[in-house]
This record gives structure tokens, sequence and C-alpha cells, in this order.
């Protein structure tokens, strides 16, 4: 699977991963880091990623085709961080 994922916003996501003290660029960029943790289970992905350095996971809803919808996003877990660095090497 490519990571050029098109993401859909409204009001409430962007709402939502403010309240996490995440911005859209950041989710955009760990979304997109080539060396992000991919996680599928049904229509949802959970992704960990890089953003300028920051280790971020965002949750993603298929909303069909190649679009999905960014469900929330947060700061990694210290778990999802070792995750990450592995994946990494």
């Amino acid at each position: 699977m490519d990571k050029l994922y098109r993401l859909a916003w409204d009001s409430w996501n962007l709402n939502h991963i403010a309240k996490h003290g995440i911005s859209r660029k950041e989710v955009e960029e760990a979304v997109n880091d080539p060396k992000s943790y991919l996680k599928k289970h049904r229509k949802r992905l959970l992704i960990i990623g890089s953003a300028w350095g920051r280790i971020i996971t965002v949750i993603l809803e298929n909303t069909g085709g190649k679009e999905y919808y960014v469900v929330t996003a947060r700061d990694a877990t210290a778990t999802e961080k070792r995750i990450y660095k592995r994946k990494k090497k």
C-alpha cells in the first residue's frame, strides 16, 4: 500500500486533534512518513509516524477508495514509540 493517503477533514476532527495538541500538518506528515508503522483492522488504520521528530499515533477510517477520515491523533505512548523505532531500523 502506498503512503499517499487523501485525508478527509471537518471541523469535528480538526477540533478533536487540537485538544490533543496535534496539528493537521503533523497528521499529514506522520501518515505519509515512509518509515511509519501501519496496522489494519477492518476499515480502520492505526499509523505510528514521525512529524518532524515528534512520534504520533493516528487512527484513520476508510471512507471509500483512497480517502480516509481522521478519527483521532495523539502523541504515541512509550510502547508505540518502541514499535516505531524498531520498525525504523
